[in-house]
């Protein structure tokens, strides 16, 4: 056991496996720039793109997520800060700025 070199040949073994895929690997073939840009304008053709409408309604949404996080964050700043000026006997009238 101890001193044993896996060969790889078995179902675990990882030897061999790598050693035959770095010799399957296939060199790309280059493509003429061209042939790449119609390509490119094909694969741009297939995507799905949002309607107008659909990305105004996102916006407002995340606009209106933004607001109401804010006032969340407001609130309990607000509320941690009562919280330790009650608390803790320090001034905090003086140190708001």
């Amino acid at each position: 056991m101890a001193g044993e070199k896996k060969t790889g040949s078995g179902k675990g073994g990882q030897g061999a496996t790598i050693e035959g895929r770095a010799e399957e690997v296939k060199k790309k073939k280059s493509v003429n720039p061209l042939e790449f840009l119609r390509q490119v304008r094909v694969e741009a053709e297939k995507v799905t793109w949002t309607s107008w409408k659909e990305t105004r309604i996102s916006t407002l949404m995340v606009l209106v997520m933004v607001v109401v996080m804010a006032i969340f964050f407001l609130l309990v700043d607000q509320t941690v800060k009562f919280g330790v000026c009650t608390i803790l006997p320090i001034d905090c009238a003086s140190q708001s700025r």
